[in-house]
């Protein structure tokens, strides 16, 4: 049987299958219909996503902890314990909800399923640092302390209001001969002192009105610093 003979015996078994009521025909609006809704679905499920791993990014900076892996594998292992796991296995679930509904359309279910959700889980963090960019959640964020943001509020609250054991963020208020005394966003008062193996950020000048970010654990509001990161922003 030849590729033309195929063709008609199943174009046949489908016309019979219809007229034995098996398969029943559908107008164009429903199939036009479900793909708008596909597209809908994926474009709130995209937002979501991008929402989620900006708001990540944007907490683990403001508190500082995007910034101790620098300091080796002390900072990763404090990195990590800090991540907001609960929120990064939503983003893994949206991810996958998102390569369901992509998979509808042909560029991509003709491709692998890891390559499909590598590519999506790539353009998704690409997006999210992009996000991050911008002043969408420190806006939210002012907006959260004030009182006045009902949804994620609490969220972007409990960001403002988070105290970590041995990551904190400041601005330095005085200068001293072992180092340095600091004030956190929520004016509370440290004595940084610095060690011989004390690590600091590459060209770190540190002086009087500086953001920093110090990594080491803090006793009696002492902290002894195991490494130093100097922040390029003036202030909060």
């Amino acid at each position: 049987m030849n590729q033309e003979d195929r063709k008609l015996g199943i174009e046949e078994n489908i016309l019979q299958a219809i007229k034995e009521g098996q398969l029943k025909m559908r107008p164009r609006w429903h199939f036009v219909l479900q793909g708008i809704l596909v597209a809908i679905g994926g474009f709130i499920v995209a937002a979501a996503l991008l929402y989620l791993i900006s708001f990540i990014i944007f907490m683990t900076q403001k508190t500082g902890v995007w910034f101790v892996p620098s300091f080796g594998l002390l900072g990763w292992y404090e990195f990590l314990y800090s991540l907001p796991w609960v929120l990064i296995v939503l983003i893994i679930a949206f991810i996958l909800i998102l390569e369901l509904l992509v998979r509808r359309y042909s560029f991509a279910y003709r491709r692998p399923l890891l390559y499909s959700v590598l590519g999506l889980t790539v353009l998704v963090l690409c997006g999210g640092v992009v996000v991050s960019q911008t002043t969408l959640h420190q806006k939210l964020f002012h907006i959260a302390e004030k009182g006045h943001l009902p949804f994620a509020g609490p969220m972007y609250r409990d960001v403002g209001h988070r105290r970590l054991d041995k990551v904190h963020r400041g601005m330095v208020t005085l200068i001293m001969k072992d180092g340095f005394q600091m004030e956190t966003e929520r004016q509370e008062p440290y004595r940084v002192v610095i060690v011989p193996q004390t690590r600091l950020s590459r060209g770190a000048r540190i002086e009087r009105g500086d953001m920093v970010v110090v990594f080491g654990p803090s006793d009696h509001n002492t902290i002894i610093a195991i490494g130093i990161q100097e922040l390029s922003e003036p202030g909060w």
